[in-house]
């Protein structure tokens, strides 16, 4: 099978690392907001611990799940979908005027960005096949992935000064456009040959 064309390769980096920053801050930006939503929202505590609780709970389960359906159907389709639908929910989420809807979009938004991160390692592998290029690519794709984990209290908390706690989500709509962008002209598709069903009582 053909290396993948290096512009090609250019952009697939690209939009997987725009991705994992869209992930990254979205974990560590929102606890910035907590006080806000709970002010504007009238959440309980418990209200601003399911804000967190069901984005971690949905990521973490989906991603076995979404691992099996992109290796039988394709992880640049599953990439795409899963980019697409991540920009969705951040607008149910921004959008949110009651607590128990922001609940709801956030484990929408749990779901799609669990599919999202499980793609993105499988996108780099498959365009970056020789020694140096996957060093390099996953290098890049850990950094920027910091940079979302680390930077997100400081952005999350001076987006929401600025802007409103809205933006804290909405921002993650056009990002999810201009990743798209970026990755569906240059991921290329693969799957896994030898992919299983799911199994879902066992998963």
């Amino acid at each position: 099978m053909p290396f993948p064309h290096p512009r090609k390769n250019t952009l697939a980096l690209l939009g997987a690392c725009l991705s994992s920053l869209m992930f990254g801050l979205e974990i560590s930006s929102v606890p910035a907001i907590l006080p806000a939503l709970a002010q504007v929202l009238h959440g309980g505590f418990r209200d601003i611990q399911w804000v967190m609780n069901a984005y971690t709970i949905a990521c973490t389960t989906v991603l076995m799940a979404t691992g099996t359906f992109a290796d039988r159907f394709g992880h640049r389709r599953v990439f795409v979908i899963s980019i697409a639908l991540f920009g969705i929910t951040s607008l149910l989420c921004g959008l949110a005027s009651t607590m128990p809807v922001l609940i709801a979009g956030r484990a929408l938004q749990g779901t799609s960005g669990g599919a999202m991160l499980i793609c993105q390692v499988a996108v780099l592998s498959h365009q970056f096949r020789q020694g140096h290029a996957r060093v390099r690519a996953f290098a890049a794709w850990g950094i920027i992935f910091g940079i979302g984990l680390g930077f997100g209290p400081i952005i999350g908390g001076a987006t929401a000064a600025l802007a409103g706690w809205q933006w804290v989500f909405l921002v993650h709509a056009p990002l999810a456009l201009a990743t798209l962008a970026f990755a569906i002209p240059g991921v290329g598709e693969s799957r896994d040959p030898h992919a299983r069903r799911l199994d879902a009582w066992a998963s």
